[in-house]
Parts: structure tokens; sequence; C-alpha cells
């Protein structure tokens, strides 16, 4: 199967994570190409929707991780995907690197996160509040996609998205890393963390419950080790393995 895969202006970290992981995965046995004259199907990694004029007419089956932008005027109808993808029916894929990386309890009290100008706020007034309870709690953000060595390095992994579109926390990189996890709960890092089951789920935008949150994932090590011993049953959904069962499932089926 010959796979074109187009990667948008504006597609998410999250997006251009899966297409480096499926083009990797995909060219074991496959051709992934770059000319729509040679490819049998493709894969659009996109923000939140896809412009409407670049698939006017657009020559093969695709999928998408948007949809179509709305219309304004209905001129030239596009076509749209066949598939819009998400992580709910596709699974998100972790590098095998994570899995070989091992968190060791370190006990420096060190929080890590990825850093997003959309939720500097709200990390300040979640340590705002963390301070008014330990003096002794360090938050450390990374400007870079963190490492497994980065994650190894901190005590607890948290996400304070607060968009639902936000899903580039790196929240499957640290659960199977092994670290504690603490989330706003969006749709997909609920799924991630199993309903809460995995994990610690807070409302978005809520600096009180995350502090809370935080504060027993750090100094309540039962509580931790519960969600910690339950990821470790569930990291497996992670694998390359699985997203690319999924994945040629629906390239199939867009070809049949």
């Amino acid at each position: 199967m010959r796979i074109l895969q187009i990667v948008l202006p504006g597609a998410s970290l999250y997006e251009l994570k899966s297409q480096q992981a499926d083009r990797a995965a995909l060219s074991e046995r496959h051709e992934v190409v770059d000319d729509v004259r040679n490819a049998d199907v493709a894969h659009v990694y996109a923000g939140m929707e896809l412009p409407r004029a670049a698939f006017v007419g657009f020559p093969i089956p695709y999928l998408a991780s948007a949809p179509l932008a709305p219309a304004r005027w209905s001129w030239r109808k596009p076509v749209e995907p066949r598939v819009v993808v998400t992580p709910e029916n596709l699974p998100e894929a972790v590098d095998d690197a994570y899995f070989a990386a091992v968190a060791a309890p370190l006990a420096t009290n060190t929080i890590g996160s990825f850093a997003r100008k959309n939720t500097r706020n709200h990390v300040e007034q979640t340590l705002h509040r963390i301070e008014r309870f330990r003096d002794d709690v360090r938050w450390k953000l990374f400007d870079e996609p963190p490492s497994p060595a980065d994650l190894a390095g901190v005590d607890v992994w948290v996400d304070p998205a607060v968009e639902e579109n936000d899903c580039d926390g790196f929240v499957a990189e640290a659960l199977v890393v092994g670290l504690p996890v603490v989330a706003a709960r969006t749709a997909v890092n609920a799924l991630r963390l199993e309903k809460g089951r995995t994990g610690f789920l807070v409302p978005p935008r809520d600096p009180n419950e995350m502090t809370h949150a935080i504060l027993s994932a750090l100094f309540k090590p039962e509580v931790a080790q519960a969600r910690i011993g339950a990821a470790k049953q569930t990291i497996a959904k992670f694998r390359m393995r699985q997203r690319l069962r999924v994945l040629l499932q629906l390239y199939e089926s867009l070809s049949a």
C-alpha cells in the first residue's frame, strides 16, 4: 500500500508526534510517498479544521485528524475526509524509548510539565496555592518535548490543559515511564488515564483542585502508587503496534 502523509500548517504537537511515529512504523512494510499521484490513500495531520479550498477535487480517499472548515459558499464542494481520526478511534502511540526508561523515586518534590503559553497563568496560580502548604516544591517547565530522561528526572508529571483540543501534555509518555500523573479532565486525558483510575484527573482551569491532586501525588505515596500500579497494567495500549493495527485497517477500508 502507498500512503501519502500531509502535514498541514497548524498541526498540533500531538499530530506531529503521531505523524513521525506512523511514518517510521509504516515504512517497514509499506511505501510512504510524497506525491498524491503515486498514492493509494492519504492521511492528513491537521489542527482544528481542514481548509476547504485545499480539498476541492481531492483525487484519492483520505482520512484526517480534523473535519473540514464550515462552508460560507458552496460553489465548489470539497471532498470530505472518509474518516476523522481522534484518540478515541485511533490509539495514541508512544516511542519505544519511553518504555525503556524507568522512573525511580527521587523525593525531590519536583513537578514536571510541558511549557505552553495558554497554561502559564494556570501554572502560576496553582504554584502559588501549593506554596501556602509547602515551600519545598519546585515546578520545572520544559520548553522542548520531554525526553525519557527528562521525565525520569521529576517526581510527578502535570498536564494543566485548559482547552479540549490541547492534546500535547505528554501524559501518555509520563504514564509509560511510571510517573504519577495529574491532568486536567479533557476528553483525551480521561481516555489516557482510564477516567481517573491510572492518574489524577481534575477540572480544567481549577487551581485549587489541581493543588490538592499534586500534593496527594507527591506526599501520599499509597494513593499515588495505586494509580501507578494500575497504569502499568494498561500502558501496552500506547505501543505502536496497537496504533498500527487500527491504522492499517482504516487505510484498507479507504482503498477497498
